[in-house]
């Protein structure tokens, strides 16, 4: 029997799962530093129950149920004056039909890039 160990394999540095492309099946908002929705993929608007040419309304905020809204006010605050580069959340969130629903959500903060800008990330449960 050999007692040689294994060699180490040479991965390559491919950058950060948030560097990479996001895919289009994964729900996604886009949020400037005030917390308006400057996008919303077309999973994200699925998810959150809106139809094509259904008007999403811009103010992330609205969207936040009243329990969850202290929170998320004050961690989308710490990211863009402590520059946290990201937070969680487990939150209801108001669909486009006007009912609540569970989410966890992961912000990541993209503000220093050249299109400054908070990714939010769903997941319906």
């Amino acid at each position: 029997m050999s007692t040689q160990s294994t060699p180490a394999v040479f991965r390559p540095d491919c950058g950060s799962a948030s560097e990479k492309k996001e895919s289009p099946h994964t729900p996604m908002l886009y949020l400037d530093r005030s917390g308006t929705i400057q996008r919303a993929n077309e999973s994200a608007r699925r998810a959150l129950e809106y139809g094509i040419d259904d008007t999403l309304e811009p103010c992330f905020f609205s969207h936040v149920h009243g329990r969850n809204l202290h929170r998320v006010m004050r961690d989308l605050a710490h990211m863009v004056s402590h520059r946290t580069q990201r937070t969680r959340w487990l939150l209801r969130l108001r669909t486009g039909n006007g009912r609540w629903r569970w989410y966890r959500a992961m912000a990541r903060n993209h503000l220093d890039r050249a299109n400054a800008r908070i990714q939010v990330q769903l997941r319906p449960l």
